[in-house]
């Protein structure tokens, strides 16, 4: 998945099609001396331009006969390969990710000077030191070897590009062909994390909530005994006690619940900078996730934006690890339709015990939501991710500065 961009005067020069298709080139094809022949290729063609001299259309001559020489005979080594990824877990946000590359060599020849390296990269990901380098491969000889990879950017990525190209035989050009083979590479967001998080709730005993037991009924929080009732089932007698006073005593029980939270997260991003905001409100709704999931409560998590996205989790229902990779992947949008939020919020707020929002912005609207919320008794928090914009009618512990 390619994250939709929007264009800023600010926005990095890879972001732009154009740029990131030569570096591409520039990265995947030239060695160290080759980008240097190439660099000197483009000095003396823009001094010829200015001024034609007998020095500079040799230099300008020598340059560009090396490099179409090394590319021509460079082709009769190209290597034939089969590579594939070995990808272990997920990395982070900000973090350098380590993967290996199975390498064999699948042609009739030693394969030597080998450069592995991936090619079509997107902006957000940037490699790391120079690639690994192969001196020899045999025929049916497999390696495996480290590529290094700088996350810059939560996201879903595919890495299309492997490319085993050889230096030989001038060391100036990449000669080899680009394997095709997708795999999918999600950059999980950073988690912030949340000390000290006081919220309040209702007892585990709440009206509407999630029940503990698989099966409502059958909840095994036991309260003690009483009388045999009509209608009462035969495997809740208590034998011990019925033997012990002649009459039929049955067991009691009462249905146990767990405090059901839901945190609402605005994705609305006007801009490059409300990307970035963004990216730190996803953050900071990860860490809030990961307190609650620690205290055994149910989470319900709501994007919203245009549209209302909605995951459950906490318990057994959906792992912390399975949250990150739906944050990784959430994409902004341009308005906040907060009646549409309200039509899926409002209904469950009877069997929530609080709802935490994390703001980007904050209006008539979105303080008209948190009026409604309160008015069915439902304790709110709030936190507000820029400093321009702060909430105001609301009680001093509703409101948690979320400021860098």
């Amino acid at each position: 998945m390619t994250r939709r961009r929007r264009w800023s005067f600010w926005m990095p020069p890879l972001e732009h099609p154009p740029i990131l298709a030569l570096d591409d080139l520039y990265r995947g094809r030239f060695t160290a001396g080759g980008r240097v022949l190439l660099w000197g290729t483009l000095a003396t063609g823009l001094a010829l331009l200015a001024a034609r001299s007998t020095p500079m259309v040799l230099g300008f001559g020598f340059c560009t006969s090396a490099l179409l020489l090394s590319a021509i005979i460079g082709s009769f080594y190209r290597p034939r390969l089969n590579m594939t990824r070995r990808i272990a877990a997920y990395p982070t946000a900000g973090a350098e990710f380590n993967y290996r590359v199975d390498v064999e060599n699948v042609g009739k020849r030693t394969a030597r000077h080998l450069v592995v390296e991936e090619r079509g990269l997107p902006p957000e990901l940037r490699p790391v030191g120079p690639p690994p380098v192969i001196a020899g491969l045999a025929p049916r000889e497999r390696v495996t070897v480290t590529l290094r990879l700088s996350c810059l950017r939560r996201g879903a990525y595919d890495l299309e590009r492997l490319q085993g190209a050889s230096t030989l035989p001038t060391g100036l050009f990449k000669s080899g062909k680009k394997l095709r083979q997708s795999d999918r590479l999600i950059v999980l967001p950073r988690v912030t994390s949340i000390e000290n998080f006081e919220l309040p709730h209702s007892s585990n005993y709440q009206p509407g909530g999630i029940a503990v037991a698989s099966s409502v009924g059958d909840s095994p929080e036991f309260l003690g005994t009483r009388d045999w009732r009509h209608g009462d089932r035969v495997r809740d007698i208590h034998w011990p006690s019925t033997a012990r006073t002649g009459r039929l005593i049955a067991r009691e029980f009462r249905e146990e619940y767990f405090v059901r939270l839901a945190v609402v997260l605005d994705v609305e991003a006007r801009s490059a900078r409300g990307e970035e905001q963004l990216d730190r409100a996803i953050s900071l709704t990860a860490g809030i996730t990961a307190a609650l999931s620690r205290m055994d409560y149910i989470v319900d998590i709501f994007a919203a934006g245009t549209d209302v996205y909605r995951l459950q989790a906490g318990r057994a229902l959906v792992s912390f690890e399975n949250i990150l990779e739906v944050l990784s992947c959430l994409e902004s949008c341009r308005r906040m339709d907060t009646t549409a939020l309200e039509s899926v919020l409002l209904p469950e707020a009877s069997s929530l015990s609080a709802v935490i929002l994390v703001m980007m912005e904050w209006d008539s609207e979105r303080a008209e939501l948190v009026r409604r919320l309160k008015s069915r008794g439902v304790a709110v928090r709030i936190f507000m991710t820029r400093r321009e914009s702060r909430p105001d009618g609301l009680e001093p512990d509703e409101f948690i500065e979320a400021f860098e």
